[in-house]
């Protein structure tokens, strides 16, 4: 049967086979690149956060959270990656900005997880220990050693282990609470092949409470399989003090393969910023028992090498100083021991505070040996053997800082301030002897250098001289403070001495004073001077007040004393500064006729020599008539013959208790205390002092009981006439004081 021809206009197609195999293929294809491009990456990012993020957790021990997630085909980028623990506080244990990671593809489509290289991009860890001892890490390392330990060698214990791995922007910071130990790495890198690693610290940093701070330009660490580790460190630097660094420090530490935590130490480096290699350390260290052993060398080189360094500091002509030094270090989890010694030779300073010139040629050697307790905080020197200038001396004891319990200060009662139960740095206690063996007195006198002693040329001595002293010093009980012992200076004996020692003071002699600066004035102490005032001429209320309140016990000490110099130093420990002094009427006799008053070093050394000798050379009675006829009163008022009568209009020998124990609130600041006679009348300090010193002398029998009461009754009242007004008066008290400040008066 024929078919019907179509219409007409109507022309029919035939379907060719191939498009329905063409549109399965594209079908085909569209699929899977749904398959590949939107549900393989949902499906891969969900098996990252499900599976692979429960293995790491289970693995680690570690919460273990994701942020963005991108899974293409054989390859993933996670952001924000944290791996988070019970004891890590706000911020995490680990933060990684970016995580790249390679992996199998045709692997990944059967569930089946093994990686190939790896990139880290920004990553933060933070190790922190609190106060009761739990940290954020110790659990972590524990877990992954036994899992190395107990692994297999089969593929599941590999397939999270990357082929490869990069890191780089990395942070570490560390906080120990316990310590107050942190550190701080502010950049880092590392490379993982197998078979090596390569890690870069840059910019670290670590500091303690109680050690010192440590810093590196970068540390270096490379680890091959079959090696032991090896550190290397560039621009390091250990603040030793707080103005003393050991810098530039460079060197390897290598592990010992034989010694698990044993590592050797090779280092070098220079000071305070100074380029140059100018010590070395080198020995070991056990990080796991928390030992080293080292030894420091400085061998010797010319201070020079530290010119920058000591261009600020006392030390000058440095050109030819040497310095030579090494020093044996032990320590351990509990402390540690240091044995050493140490030369410097020819060393110069200069420094108001030592001398007005500069002080050359100050050798000096040593041999010392000590430990430090960690537990106490306690360092002893139990060596101490040091020659200065060819004298040999022992220095020995021990320096405590503990920090005292918060609210136990207690009240001194004369101040009614806490003291201070922490002395400089934070010391607590401070245990010290000093011993000079039995040597030749001349020996020790050409020990102190000329620009330190210039009143003490052409002295020759003879005899023998020694010294035992013993300190000890509880800044929690001041009161109990330790000073005692023995200088034996008293069996030296003086052979030939100056034309200008005390000597010449036996009979009349011309005083200087500086008034104002550059100023000089002078006047004879003895008879030939109408102003000068005999002993057996000054009221004896004059020399008892006077004693009662510099030197009580005058006439019968060899012109120190000793009792005072413990009672001072309490008092200036209780003050935390040097304001109270233990002078003798001798010593401030030296100051006022043979020295200059500048408090340098120098002037104590020539001090006590020159007291000691014009105690063997003066009388006791002419060393009172000297101090009492050269001392200031007033401006211009030298000496108490004047003072007398511009005060009282009266001669010295007339002088009443009130007006002796007057005379005695000056002393300590004349010039200040005039403006009371400017005035007319005395303060509420003077007048209470008065009294004081008046009930000082009944106490100590200088005043009978009837004297006492006719003084206690009896009004001070100054001789004034109209010659200059109060204003005048204290114009010209001002201006003295202004001038005094500017000089060093009273020289001879």
């Amino acid at each position: 049967m024929r078919r019907a021809a179509p219409p007409s206009g109507t022309t029919m197609q035939k379907r060719p086979r191939w498009v329905l195999p063409v549109a399965l293929f594209i079908g085909s294809c569209a699929l899977v690149a749904v398959l590949l491009l939107v549900v393989y990456p949902r499906v891969g990012a969900w098996m990252i956060r499900g599976k692979l993020g429960s293995r790491l957790a289970e693995k680690l021990g570690r919460e273990v959270r994701f942020g963005a997630i991108d899974v293409k085909l054989g390859h993933a980028t996670l952001r924000d990656l944290e791996l988070r623990g019970p004891d890590d506080g706000d911020t995490p244990l680990v933060h990684i900005d970016r995580l790249d990671i390679e992996f199998d593809t045709l692997r990944s489509f059967v569930g089946s997880v093994k990686l190939g290289e790896a990139s880290i991009d920004g990553i933060l860890i933070t190790v922190r220990r609190d106060g009761t001892g739990k940290n954020n890490l110790g659990d972590l390392i524990e877990r992954v050693l036994e899992k190395r330990d107990g692994a297999s060698t089969g593929e599941g214990s590999s397939g999270l282990r990357p082929t490869a791995l990069t890191v780089t922007r990395a942070r570490i910071l560390v906080d120990d609470t316990i310590t107050g130990a942190t550190g701080l790495v502010a950049d880092g890198s590392a490379t993982w092949r197998p078979g090596e690693l390569i890690a870069r610290a840059r910019q670290v940093s670590a500091t303690t409470l109680n050690a010192p701070k440590a810093t590196a330009n970068l540390v270096e660490v490379i680890k091959r399989t079959g090696e032991p580790p090896t550190i290397k460190i560039e621009g390091g630097e250990l603040a030793v003090w707080p103005k003393l660094a050991l810098s530039g420090i460079g060197g390897t530490v290598m592990a010992n393969p034989a010694k698990p935590g044993e590592y050797t130490l090779d280092l070098a480096g220079g000071y305070g910023g100074v380029p140059g290699q100018l010590w070395t350390a080198k020995g070991g260290v056990n990080v796991v028992a928390q030992t080293l052993s080292v030894d420091l060398v400085a061998a010797k080189f010319q201070l020079d090498k530290l010119a920058p360094l000591l261009e600020q500091s006392p030390v000058v002509d440095y050109a030819t100083t040497s310095v030579d030094t090494s020093l044996h270090v032990e320590g351990d989890r509990n402390g540690g021991r240091f044995a050493g010694s140490f030369t410097l030779r020819g060393l110069n300073v200069g420094h108001p505070l030592i001398a007005d010139k500069e002080v050359h040629d100050l050798d000096l050697s040593a041999q010392i040996e000590g430990k430090f307790d960690r537990a106490t905080k306690k360092l002893d020197l139990s060596r101490g053997d040091f020659i200065v200038r060819d004298v040999p001396f022992s220095l020995t004891g021990s320096v405590t800082r503990v920090k005292p319990p918060t609210g136990e200060d207690t009240i001194d009662p004369e101040t009614g301030k806490p003291i201070a139960r922490r002395g400089p740095a934070g010391i607590t206690s401070l245990e010290g002897r000093l011993v000079i063996p039995s040597i030749d007195c001349q020996r020790v006198l050409n020990a102190i250098p000329s620009e330190m002693a210039p009143y003490l040329a052409g002295y020759r001595l003879k005899g023998m001289f020694d010294t035992d002293v013993e300190l000890d010093i509880d800044w929690a009980n001041l009161d109990a403070t330790k000073l005692e012992g023995h200088v034996g200076i008293r069996h030296c004996k003086v052979m030939d001495e100056p034309a200008d020692s005390p000597k010449r003071l036996k009979s009349e002699f011309e005083h200087y004073v500086e008034v104002e600066k550059g100023q000089w004035t002078s006047f004879v102490v003895g008879e030939s001077n109408p102003d000068f005032v005999p002993i057996d001429q000054i009221s004896p209320y004059l020399i008892k007040s006077i004693m009662s309140t510099e030197d009580s016990a005058f006439y019968q000490h060899h012109g120190f004393i000793v009792s005072e110099f413990k009672s001072a130093l309490v008092h200036n420990l209780k003050a935390g500064a040097f304001r109270f002094g233990a002078s003798s009427i001798t010593m401030q006799f030296v100051k006022n006729v043979l020295l200059y008053r500048e408090k340098t070093l120098a002037r104590k050394l020539q001090e006590l020599f020159l007291t000691w000798h014009v105690e063997n050379t003066l009388t006791k009675d002419r060393i009172m008539e000297i101090y009492l006829n050269v001392i200031e009163y007033g401006p211009g008022l030298y000496g108490i013959g004047p003072a007398s009568w511009h005060f009282f209009s009266k001669a010295p020998k007339d002088l009443t208790p009130v007006e002796a124990a007057f005379f005695s609130t000056i002393l300590p600041s004349p010039k200040e205390r005039y403006k009371q006679y400017c005035a007319g009348t005395l303060n509420k300090w003077t007048t209470g002092k008065i009294q004081r010193i008046l009930a000082i002398m009944l106490k100590r029998d200088r005043l009978t009981q009837v004297e006492y009461d006719q003084a206690m009754a009896t009004p001070l009242l100054f001789a004034k006439d109209d010659s200059e007004s109060e204003e005048d008066c204290m114009k010209r008290t001002t201006k003295a004081i202004k001038n005094a400040r500017s000089t060093n008066p009273l020289r001879r």
